[in-house]
């Protein structure tokens, strides 16, 4: 992964201050802790750092360059470094975005981006899992979904990779626009549009016409696959000119699924329909949210050739990444689902829901985190989340945070029983209440953004059953 100086000016419009035109770089790197020999690194300034004021540390390490903004250099005093060379942007992440879609140009492989509120990082996995059937992939690590780790992603692309499978986060107005056109993609999806970020964006509708700018500035020749489920992602789909393949559930698609049932701890299994034909799939992932993601999986594989027994059998052996529905068996037809990775209204709706079903005869125990940048709609959505747990066959409830009050309230009004109901004001005593609470046939959800740390609950609770 080499880099001319040259190549870096065009790419960016920089200014080189000094160094060689001929100088070149073996790798890029937004961090001069881990600044490796002969690469270049950009000073990138975020709201609680700024890269600037290690630029000279970048250099007296390993780096052979470094790219600053020029307004920012000129209260840098260099010192030397002759030999290595210095460029000046107006602005280093454009420059990061800049170089990355120069890389993707260089290496013109098919590109398949996904975005939406739920289901992004897993269905990344799924598809990346089948077309490496065939394929070797390039996708993000990791939560590299933003303007600067899906840059730093495709900058690791070389002419080995023949896919690249990219993730899009979004946090602001402008993030997916951007991110599009940095990646160019050949093949989109929106997962589904649901009330999550919407402290940045405002309102539900100001949200999909972000998520839309994925359809919006893809390729025009490409495909995008289209939930038939979610009513936003459709109407954002008829704006689109190129090739489509649908799924869903509901009603007529592409690619669907019927018989969905939920196993326990052994997971989902479901018929999956393509092109007329029929398969049993059983998914070692719990919960009916999952399926669609499998579907848009299936979608993309049929896409790049892949075979639907091959996919059959990715489906079957795939694992989810960690605190994402992990479900852990506590023995004696007990477990715990760990999903303390992330929350949102929509995502604690659905887990709620699985743990009522998969319960059995046995007891439901609920602890849920504050859910974060709701914006003006959060009091709205813990209203609703407990009301949802009065609604459902929940024995216990415990709520941490700031809403969690709000929470409680709600499931007793909506039929809880207040004993039953309760506010803990840290990690410790939800862990001390689990312990003197469990019993044999348990099945209990820890669930809360990611800011909360809710899998400090399943750390402390499973060591003390050991």
């Amino acid at each position: 992964m080499s880099f001319s100086v040259e190549e870096i000016l065009k790419a960016t419009g920089g200014r080189l201050l000094q160094g060689g035109r001929d100088l070149f770089f073996q790798g890029i790197s937004t961090d001069s802790r881990t600044i490796g020999e002969g690469e270049l690194y950009i000073a990138l300034a975020g709201p609680r750092f700024d890269g600037h004021h290690y630029a000279l540390e970048a250099l007296e390490k390993r780096a052979g360059g470094v790219i600053v903004e020029e307004k920012k250099a000129r209260d840098i005093r260099w010192n030397g470094h002759q030999s290595k060379a210095i460029i000046l942007v107006e602005d280093t992440l454009q420059a990061l975005g800049n170089l990355a879609r120069e890389r993707r140009r260089r290496y013109p492989v098919p590109v398949v981006a996904l975005t939406g509120s739920n289901g992004k990082t897993t269905t990344k996995e799924l598809i990346s899992a089948c077309l490496e059937t065939k394929f070797p992939v390039l996708r993000n690590r990791g939560n590299w979904n933003n303007l600067v780790g899906l840059p730093l992603t495709l900058l690791r692309l070389t002419e080995k990779e023949r896919v690249v499978v990219l993730e899009m986060g979004m946090n602001v107005p402008g993030e997916v626009r951007k991110l599009t056109e940095i990646a160019e993609p050949d093949v989109g999806l929106i997962t589904n549009i649901e009330r999550v970020h919407l402290e940045g964006m405002g309102s539900l509708d100001r949200l999909q016409e972000e998520k839309g700018e994925l359809f919006l500035r893809m390729k025009r020749d490409g495909t995008i696959v289209v939930n038939c489920d979610d009513p936003r992602v459709s109407d954002l789909a008829k704006r689109f000119e190129g090739h489509k393949i649908t799924f869903g559930i509901k009603g007529p698609s592409d690619v669907t699924a019927r018989e969905i049932r939920l196993l326990g701890i052994r997971g989902t299994s479901f018929r999956l329909v393509f092109e007329g034909e029929e398969m049993g799939i059983t998914l070692p992932l719990l919960g009916r949210h999952f399926v669609p993601d499998v579907l848009s999986a299936v979608a993309i594989s049929a896409l790049f050739g892949i075979e639907p027994g091959v996919v059959k059998d990715v489906l079957e052996h795939f694992r989810p990444a960690p605190m994402r529905m992990e479900v852990v068996s506590l023995g004696n037809r007990s477990a715990l689902i760990n999903d303390a990775y992330n929350a949102n209204p929509r995502s604690v709706e659905t887990a709620l829901e699985t743990l009522a079903e998969v319960k059995g005869g046995g007891r439901a125990i609920v602890v849920l985190g504050d859910m974060l940048e709701l914006g003006d709609y959060a009091e709205e959505a813990h209203v609703q989340a407990g009301r949802r747990v009065g609604e459902l066959s929940i024995d216990f409830l415990l709520t941490l945070g700031e809403w969690a009050p709000v929470v409680v309230e709600s499931a007793i009004r909506h039929g809880m029983e207040p004993g039953r109901a309760r506010v803990v004001e840290s990690h410790g005593e939800a862990v001390a209440f689990l312990r003197r609470t469990f019993q044999e046939g348990d099945w209990i959800l820890i669930k809360g953004s990611r800011r909360m740390a809710m899998e400090k609950i399943v750390v402390g609770f499973i060591e003390g059953r050991n």
